[in-house]
């Protein structure tokens, strides 16, 4: 079974339905996870991250609420990470010269042998050696 971990970038994209480009793969990689083919997780910050880019890209507090709620449909597992994870995550975030959050997805992804998909190109093209990223 694959497994695909979601950044912000990635499901703010999909939910704000903004690049039509990005609506599609997710659309297929969600279908892949309701047929039982894939599996789609994302650190615990998800939701504060999607709500806090809602906050700062909508000024319609009403669609920036019915935006969030589509989070909760979406069938991605949430994941927290242990001291020893976090501590990798701060080292391989000095490594890439990346933020925490963003290492974080990307650690994730190579924790669950899976792909990490991100919408952020300068992340991408920064820690892309690390593997397990894809640009959508």
């Amino acid at each position: 079974m694959k497994s695909y971990v979601l950044d912000a970038s990635a499901v703010l994209a999909f939910l704000s339905e903004e690049k039509p480009s990005v609506v599609e793969k997710f659309a297929k990689i969600l279908n892949e996870a309701k047929t039982g083919r894939a599996k789609l997780y994302s650190t615990h910050l998800l939701p504060l991250e999607i709500g806090n880019g809602l906050r700062f890209s909508l000024t319609d507090k009403e669609l920036a609420g019915e935006t969030f709620r589509k989070l909760f449909n979406l069938p991605i597992d949430l994941v927290a990470f242990s001291f020893p994870q976090l501590a990798r995550i701060l080292e391989l975030s000095y490594h890439f010269q990346t933020s925490f959050y963003d290492t974080s997805y990307h650690l994730l992804a190579k924790l669950r042998k899976g792909t990490f998909l991100t919408g952020d190109a300068q992340y991408f093209k920064k820690a892309k050696g690390f593997g397990h990223i894809e640009l959508l």
